[in-house]
């Protein structure tokens, strides 16, 4: 059986507001990690954030209340070595 694996990330047009992100969401006990961004995704920015579903939308809505732009969010789900990526920005 293939490990199956999904989680939401959230893309930066810099490196400086990835790392504001991660340091204010790490305040607020949210499963979230910095990681490499996908290549598939962008090529402005090397990093991420990686998010548990379950607190994707609490993430958004702290990073808007707190002024945080993003370039994109998606839905990123793995079957073994096939990955999909669906953009839910909006």
């Amino acid at each position: 059986m293939k490990k199956t694996e999904e989680f939401n990330l959230i893309s930066f047009e810099s490196t400086h507001m990835a790392i504001k992100s991660e340091k204010l969401l790490k305040e607020t006990n949210l499963d979230i990690r910095i990681i490499p961004a996908p290549r598939e995704i962008t090529s402005s920015c090397g990093l991420s954030l990686r998010i548990n579903p379950m607190d994707y939308k609490k993430t958004r809505e702290i990073l808007n209340e707190n002024n945080i732009e993003f370039s994109g969010c998606y839905l990123i789900k793995r079957i073994g070595l096939k990955k999909e990526i669906l953009d839910i920005t909006n």
